[in-house]
């Protein structure tokens, strides 16, 4: 049987390669699931784990093993790319919801891929804001602490 996709915001898809709260459950989602995510994925996940080295939570060294092992792990997964038709919706959803500018790409992301391909699509997110602005926007959600 095909795996069922599911696109996976960020904050959620650190936590394969961070451990911290969810990310058992993180890890569960994405076994389960083809992954898929906007090209903002990879800035996110070496600026959050640049931040992380610089508050001292890791070292150099993990650092650049964990930056080796996204890469590796981007090539395995669906990337949407910013184009001017995401621009454009992520610019209706700011306008209609709560939700930061980052978070609105992320949710326009998975709308235009949702409606090529004409399949429901799991968002799995650790942002609440985003989670509630992606129901919204009638996605089945899922929300991983």
């Amino acid at each position: 049987m095909a795996q069922t996709w599911a696109y996976f915001d960020t904050s959620t898809y650190l936590k394969n390669f961070v451990k911290e709260s969810g990310s058992a459950q993180a890890r569960k989602f994405t076994a389960k699931h083809r992954i898929l995510s906007s090209a903002l994925l990879s800035v996110e996940c070496f600026s959050a784990l640049k931040r992380k080295r610089l508050a001292g939570e890791l070292k150099s060294r993990e650092l650049d093993t964990l930056t080796k092992k996204i890469r590796t792990s981007l090539t395995h997964i669906e990337i949407i790319r910013l184009t001017d038709e995401v621009i454009a919706r992520a610019e209706l959803i700011v306008a209609s919801s709560p939700v930061r500018s980052l978070d609105a790409l992320h949710i326009a992301s998975a709308l235009i891929f949702q409606q090529a391909v004409q399949i429901s699509l799991l968002f799995v997110t650790s942002d609440i804001r985003q989670l509630e602005a992606a129901h919204a926007h009638g996605f089945a959600t899922v929300f991983v602490e």
